[in-house]
């Protein structure tokens, strides 16, 4: 059992739930708080790789009105966490991310219980003008819930490292390998579920363009040659000739011009309303 590891993901899950709660913040999403665990854990590569592919799973996870979304943040350390620690895939971490987000939000509704119970003592406080008092015990709810989260953390850590290492061991190839199917599936269904938020006929065009310069835009490149039975055998591969960050950066230029060009609708239809209510206005001065 590793007290540092432990301790590191301990912190992490703090300060995440802190970003989190105090500063409504998007910091609190997988791909940064399991790239920064992935960098103190001393597994940088793997902590990118693992971010950036639990955000896709849980990239269509929203809160909506009074629904409470999955306990992404805790369930994506954690999950990053044990399959850094122990050496495993992302099959791994999905297996024990889904679940435990969802554990996380009863956790987290347990907590709120807890805290909505204060309210009346926020009252009585603010009733008697004893504004030194609520920042104290404001302050204090705030130690306690971050508190609880670094304990949570540093004791899941360290005492479920040999649990999960045995759950993993346990796991029959043919489980482990639906699981690696599965993990593959999950990003592209956290992508539906925005895109369902997301869609509009005008702009969803935009979507196969990005897919289309990926997916199609292309070249054979010579990477190798042999001789083969006195002949010159090539050896080829499939090069894109946009990497995707220039793709992304692309994306972004036809981003800004679609937004400006919202901007210019609106300021236009906000100049001709002006218009029609002065015509109004100068049509009622002289009927009157």
């Amino acid at each position: 059992m590793d007290v540092t590891a432990a301790l590191i993901v301990g912190l992490v899950l703090m300060g995440a739930k802190f970003l989190d709660w105090t500063c409504s913040s998007q910091l609190s999403r997988p791909v940064f708080c399991v790239s920064i665990l992935g960098l103190l854990l001393g597994h940088p590569q793997e902590g990118l790789i693992l971010a950036s592919q639990l955000e896709l799973v849980f990239i269509g996870n929203v809160s909506l009105g009074g629904v409470m979304p999955s306990d992404i943040t805790m369930g994506s350390i954690f999950g990053g966490a044990f399959a850094m620690l122990l050496g495993q895939d992302i099959s791994v971490a999905v297996t024990l991310a889904v679940p435990l987000a969802a554990l996380g939000t009863l956790l987290y509704s347990c907590m709120k219980i807890v805290v909505t119970a204060m309210v009346p003592r926020f009252e009585k406080l603010l009733e008697n003008h004893n504004v030194k008092g609520y920042k104290r015990l404001w302050a204090a709810q705030l130690v306690c819930f971050e508190l609880c989260y670094f304990a949570l953390g540093f004791a899941c850590t360290l005492a479920g490292q040999p649990v999960v290492q045995a759950f993993v061991d346990a796991l029959p190839d043919w489980l482990q390998s639906s699981l690696t199917v599965a993990s593959t599936m999950l990003p592209a269904l956290g992508l539906g579920l925005l895109l369902k938020q997301l869609y509009t006929a005008s702009e969803f065009p935009y979507f196969f363009i990005g897919f289309g310069l990926v997916s199609f835009l292309g070249y054979n490149a010579v990477s190798g040659a042999s001789i083969v039975d006195g002949a010159i055998q090539l050896t080829t591969s499939n090069t894109a000739l946009l990497t995707q960050v220039e793709i992304a950066v692309l994306g972004g230029a036809v981003a800004a011009l679609v937004i400006m060009n919202e901007f210019r609708k609106i300021n236009e239809k906000k100049a001709l309303q002006n218009v029609s209510a002065s015509s109004d206005e100068s049509e009622d001065f002289f009927n009157d």
